[in-house]
């Protein structure tokens, strides 16, 4: 079978108040957390990469702040030898800012997005003068109107893939829609390996303890009885002890996983295919034994 290594990479750093990511009311109160911003690279044995989500171009937030330690995602993946030209596939998990900013940095990707995503918020931009609109409008709290003039551009080239559900976009690789969860077409990824199959959630879960808990998270633009229905989804891919998730947003993330530092951007190695180099400077047996 084509095996695949996975990597995390942590673009930029917000402080998001506890709930927010774990649930209200039951974390209020709790005060405020860092939260990753991530992109996960996925490398097969035979060649290819994915890149999930791409994260976005500047480094300011909903709320006006200013997120830490941003590096740009084409600029980051070159940090770990990987020229942005050179990546083959993106996905897309939803069109939310810090996940579908800056793909087109990444000029010979094929880009895969949910229909049903693409349909919906598009539906929501012609109710809408987008000219007006602002983060202090519930609808684009967490929407950039720019990042779907890039895309409706890389749409006219051709390079973007409408899923219609789940779908296998590489071997081994399977784009599942949660449909009406954190948003309208929401997708989180399975990948298929030698060591089990793994989990890469983007937003349908933001950290290890909406899973633990079944609690959604306190910000979503969905359904969450929905979101309950994928956080089982994604228990019985990843596992009870979900030793394989990667969640969309927590920091906990580099502990459950051996993890480093490159030229200030903090990674996870999540799993290691047999024939690839660590980039922790470890055999793939010693990574996996840790």
């Amino acid at each position: 079978m084509t095996d695949w290594s996975i990597w995390s990479f942590c673009y930029a750093v917000g402080k998001l108040p506890y709930d927010f990511l774990n649930g209200a009311p039951v974390h209020s109160n709790r005060g405020k957390v860092d939260a990753p911003m991530l992109v996960t690279l996925l490398r097969s044995t035979d060649g290819e990469t994915i890149l999930v989500d791409t994260g976005f171009e500047a480094a300011g937030s909903m709320t006006g702040a200013g997120f830490a330690d941003f590096v740009r995602s084409d600029l980051l993946v070159q940090r770990f030898g990987y020229a942005p030209e050179s990546i083959d596939k993106i996905v897309l998990t939803h069109m939310h800012f810090d996940h579908a900013g800056n793909f087109h940095n990444f000029p010979n990707a094929k880009i895969y997005l949910q229909r049903y995503e693409y349909d919906a918020w598009r539906q929501v931009l012609d109710q809408h003068d987008t000219s007006k609109v602002t983060k202090a409008d519930w609808a684009f709290s967490s929407l950039n109107v720019n990042d779907f003039d890039l895309l409706e551009h890389a749409i006219q080239e051709g390079r973007v893939e409408f899923l219609e559900g789940d779908a296998e976009i590489a071997s081994g690789v399977t784009c599942r829609l949660a449909r009406d969860t954190h948003t309208f077409g929401s997708q989180w990824v399975d990948v298929a390996t030698e060591r089990g199959r793994y989990v890469v959630a983007g937003d349908c879960c933001y950290t290890f303890e909406n899973l633990n808990r079944m609690w959604p998270p306190g910000y979503s633009q969905g359904n969450p009885w929905n979101m309950l229905r994928e956080f089982n989804r994604m228990k019985d891919v990843a596992g009870a002890d979900l030793a394989r998730l990667i969640p969309g947003h927590d920091i906990e993330l580099f502990n459950r996983y051996p993890s480093g530092e490159r030229e200030g951007v903090r990674f996870a190695e999540v799993c290691l295919a047999g024939r690839h180099a660590s980039l922790l400077g470890r055999t793939s047996l010693e990574t996996q034994a840790r």
